[in-house]
């Protein structure tokens, strides 16, 4: 440090809105909070990375190869030599089949993540060990997509043997034989307190909702030198502390939104000629992105009551009001004033970018008169609704429509507020609340006790089926992550088989039928898509992110 004249020269310190990982087992882990710990602890067999010409690429991790059988069905795997978990287990054969085994058998009971090992398994008979360098996998049913979807962190490796020693199992109690007592969490809590993987980095330290730290594994793999021996990251909810710090060189990295861009940015005004400001020491510059900006309307919400959540704005269950909120929602200021133009229309779940996107058209635009035309005709009037000539006239009996989106996210905020200002102008109640990111996450996916969330979406793998199948298939078909209730049994038939359609055309006229009937009824409000931008110290020096690949540390280096 003292021959750089940079203070902490071997470390990354980073600013950010939402550093708290609601969930580090990968095998119940959902959100991009938890992935940045995961990603970087865990190892998958094969994970995404930019080639030459800027395009993702799936390269071999913990294996180095693998085979197909002819019928499409059986994946053989070699699997790499002298990797060793961060505890001095040796990784082999036995780590892959009973790990994957865990996410069928665990079945994510927050998160829902699981969908995406059911999207081709089913039993934990489909795994075979060989030997210890020799994995076998056979699918329920061909899929060209499975090695993309083992690349996500939900086919991430941990070590069978502390795992299994650290599973708490409760059977029934004799004495009650009418109670169902038994659980297992199949070592859930034990791996979100101590994530255990062959990746570059280990967990060091980790206050909620104020600090993580990561710290060299030094039993990693790969050949060659650590690049950083330490990533502090920080919440941090106000965006002018963390814009602060950038710009006072005291933090490597921050979450800058796009709002502010132009405090440590040049040509913010223009999301393709984004640059950074040597003036001040900053690289910034547009990345790829098919990340997406939904409104998450929950189709049987409840609220708290005196003997637990009871049955709340039930509105919420028809279709006609969903469509009604989603030309309530004005997509063009929100690109404009919330995005300030680092957005494109998303005219469905598939974004610019990705296959089949050309099977969705364009269906809401901000029409508050279509709206209340909806409304109207499916006998939510506005009324008078508190027999009081001097206040507005309101929809649903005055009850109001909840919207969350979580503290410290300033565009989300916006959203929600901008929708709260359209809502008042069609007579609908409504509130406003912002909460930290892992509540939020909690609310989610441990209640119905919500109505509207402002969320992203990043993708997972790269096929449409990772946006169409979470975001719209019924949760008995391990679809609906975000925890709507949604479900359509003839839009699920369409999205099972466009997933194992190989003919491009057929599987394309499954999209345009499930498009077609679900935006009739639908569970998401499709904001914007991203066109996003990274900002940094023009001391750090990284490849291009390329969707769906994340930057892992071990790829980054500081002057």
């Amino acid at each position: 440090d003292a021959l750089s004249g940079v203070a902490s020269a071997c470390e990354i310190v980073a600013m950010t809105s939402d550093v708290d990982p609601p969930m580090m087992d990968p095998a119940d882990a959902y959100d991009t909070s938890s992935g940045a710990v995961i990603e970087n602890v865990y190892d998958t067999l094969y994970r995404y990375e930019p080639g030459a010409d800027g395009t993702p690429q799936l390269v071999p991790r913990l294996a180095t190869g693998h085979t197909v059988s002819d019928d499409g069905l059986t994946y053989t795997f070699t699997l790499r030599d002298g990797v060793f978990f961060s505890n001095g287990e040796t990784f082999t054969a036995d780590d892959v089949s009973y790990s994957w085994c865990r996410v069928l058998e665990y079945d994510s009971p927050d998160s829902g993540v699981a969908w995406i090992m059911y999207e081709t398994l089913s039993s934990c008979d489909s795994f075979v060990v060989v030997d210890d360098l020799t994995f076998e996998v056979t699918l329920d049913v061909a899929y060209s997509a499975f090695i993309p979807t083992i690349a996500f962190w939900i086919g991430a490796v941990t070590d069978a043997g502390t795992c299994e020693a650290n599973r708490v199992v409760t059977v029934d109690d004799a004495a009650t034989p009418d109670v169902d007592e038994s659980s297992d969490d199949h070592c859930n809590a034990y791996l979100h307190a101590n994530p255990l993987g062959t990746n570059a980095y280990v967990l060091n330290s980790y206050i909620e909702e104020t600090e993580l730290v990561l710290t060299p594994n030094w039993l990693y793999w790969e050949e060659g030198n650590f690049n950083l021996n330490k990533i502090t990251r920080s919440e941090v909810a106000e965006e002018a502390t963390r814009v602060a710090a950038l710009k006072d060189g005291e933090v490597d990295f921050a979450s800058v939104p796009t709002g502010n861009l132009a405090d440590v940015c040049l040509n913010a005004d223009n999301p393709a000629a984004i640059t950074g400001d040597p003036a001040q020491g900053t690289d910034c510059g547009p990345e790829n992105s098919l990340s997406v900006a939904l409104g998450i309307m929950n189709t049987n919400p409840t609220i708290e009551g005196t003997d637990g959540d009871v049955a709340h704005n039930q509105f919420m269950a028809d279709g006609e009001v969903r469509k009604a909120l989603s030309y309530i929602y004005d997509y063009d200021t929100a690109i404009s004033d919330v995005y300030d133009g680092f957005g494109i229309p998303l005219h469905g779940p598939i974004p610019l970018g990705m296959p089949f996107v050309e099977t969705q058209h364009a269906t809401f635009s901000y029409d508050l008169d279509m709206a209340r035309s909806i409304l109207d005709t499916a006998g939510y009037t506005c009324d008078d609704h508190d027999s009081d000539a001097d206040t507005p006239c309101q929809r649903f009996n005055g009850e109001a429509i909840r919207l969350f989106f979580n503290d410290g996210n300033v565009n989300r905020e916006a959203n929600a507020n901008l929708m709260a200002q359209n809502l008042d102008l069609v007579g609908i109640a409504n509130t406003v609340t912002g909460e930290p990111w892992g509540n939020m996450l909690d609310r989610m996916f441990g209640s119905e006790n919500w109505d509207v969330m402002f969320l992203e979406w990043g993708p997972d793998y790269n096929d449409p089926d990772n946006y169409w199948f979470p975001f719209v298939a019924s949760a008995s078909e391990h679809g609906d992550v975000y925890n709507t209730q949604y479900s359509n049994t003839d839009i699920d038939a369409l999205l099972i088989a466009a997933k194992t359609e190989t003919d491009y055309d057929a599987r394309a006229a499954l999209y345009e039928q499930a498009h077609d009937l679900y935006m009739d009824e639908p569970s998401l409000i499709f904001m914007s898509q991203s066109l996003s931008y990274h900002v940094h110290s023009d001391r750090v020096t990284m490849p291009m992110e390329v969707p769906p690949a994340t930057i892992p540390w071990f790829n980054v280096d500081k002057a």
